[in-house]
């Protein structure tokens, strides 16, 4: 039995290194790539026409940069909301119901009308990045999604890695001119300014 144990307390021990080491590698690969978005705030030179910023946010990360892109760029806001409770924090089951959400293809419900996208001419999505790929409600919203054609910008939101969300998204997203994507790693509130900074960088260059 103590054996036992002592083989538990050991993996209990590596894996904690493990994560430790994963999350300074993490913090590293942060601090170097928004350094170069430091400094004097970027202007945006780019105008938009009639526009849609699409989101689902479970968090509040891909919410704080769909806002971010409505308020630089004048766009209406849709935020994509589910029939089911998808509250990872209140239901830690809920990890192992996404992963067979995945697997079987079937998404949670969406609440609510899909947006009218013949108003608009550019639309942006975003979403988590769930077990390396789109969250499953994003997931439902692009089997729903029909874009005509429009211009589509994706982006992400995650804790180090977007795996292929934007691989999926440009499989899933049904008539689609896809635009140049952007990804964002959760940070915290010391790289407020340089997120802005990259936003409007990405929204100058599409």
């Amino acid at each position: 039995m103590k054996y036992v144990l002592y083989i538990l307390l050991a993996i209990a021990v590596v894996s904690a290194v493990a994560g430790g080491i994963h999350l300074y590698r993490v913090s590293v690969r942060n601090k170097k790539e928004m350094a170069q978005y430091e400094g004097a705030a970027v202007a945006l030179t780019k105008k938009f026409p009639k526009t849609l910023v699409v989101y689902y946010s479970l968090t509040g990360n891909t919410k704080q940069i769909a806002q971010i892109i409505q308020k630089k760029t004048g766009a209406d806001l849709y935020e994509i909301k589910t029939v089911e409770d998808m509250g990872i924090k209140e239901n830690p089951m809920m990890h192992l119901h996404i992963r067979e959400q995945l697997k079987s293809g079937k998404y949670p419900e969406l609440a609510g009308e899909m947006p009218d996208f013949s108003k608009y001419e550019m639309i942006f999505v975003g979403a988590p990045v769930w077990w390396y790929t789109i969250a499953t409600p994003g997931l439902s919203f692009l089997e729903k999604a029909d874009f005509g054609g429009k211009a589509v910008v994706p982006f992400s939101t995650q804790g180090s890695n977007y795996g292929t969300f934007f691989e999926d998204f440009a499989k899933k997203a049904k008539n689609a001119r896809l635009l140049k994507s952007e990804s964002f790693n959760n940070l915290s509130k010391e790289y407020d300014a340089a997120v802005d900074n990259k936003i409007t960088e990405w929204l100058n260059s599409l």
